[in-house]
């Protein structure tokens, strides 16, 4: 009798030790990205973006609800912030949510600059610069309100394209990507 509870008590202690090692390896980020999924098994809440030119936005998920609003702007970036089957629930950058089959959605990552801003007239455009410095030269300016394609990000600053311009912007300029996100 012994020679198991000696058995049990190592399997035990190998059990307890190996889940305390996952929990320190694990990032906060990593465990945040673990809290919530949705039913398609991806994080909840996530960006994505509007694929075709003409896609509707309903009051429930299910083509027999009635359209709340029709986009026609592709690239338009969303948030996603529940599933059910195949229906995503949607905000986009001025608040409206609603409900979108998934097919009209894209994980492609674009962003808009600066919403918030569009009807300030102090701010008429944001730069776009060469390198991720402040001080770095401009390559171009922008209207809050523009979308571009987000390349990456880096928790600070992300690397943005429009009209075959290349420079980085800084994220709290955008809408389309977390504080402090990370991605490539």
């Amino acid at each position: 009798m012994p020679h198991c509870r000696k058995g049990f008590m190592r399997r035990f202690i190998t059990i307890v030790l190996s889940a305390l090692l996952v929990i320190a390896i694990l990032t906060p980020a990593e465990a945040q990205s673990e809290q919530r999924r949705g039913a398609s098994g991806a994080p909840l809440p996530r960006f994505a973006i509007i694929k075709p030119d003409r896609a509707r936005m309903r009051v429930g998920p299910g083509f027999n609800y009635a359209t709340k609003w029709i986009y026609k702007k592709p690239g338009l970036p969303v948030e996603i912030t529940e599933e059910y089957s195949v229906w995503r629930q949607v905000r986009d950058a001025d608040g409206t949510e609603g409900w979108m089959h998934v097919s009209v959605l894209s994980s492609v990552r674009n962003a808009m600059v600066a919403p918030w801003l569009r009807t300030d007239k102090d701010v008429p455009f944001l730069d776009i610069k060469a390198q991720q410095d402040d001080s770095a030269r401009d390559v171009a300016t922008i209207q809050p309100g523009a979308i571009v394609f987000m390349k990456d990000c880096d928790g600070t600053w992300c690397e943005v394209e429009t009209s075959g311009i290349t420079g980085y912007m800084h994220q709290n300029d955008l809408w389309g990507v977390y504080p402090d996100e990370v991605f490539r």
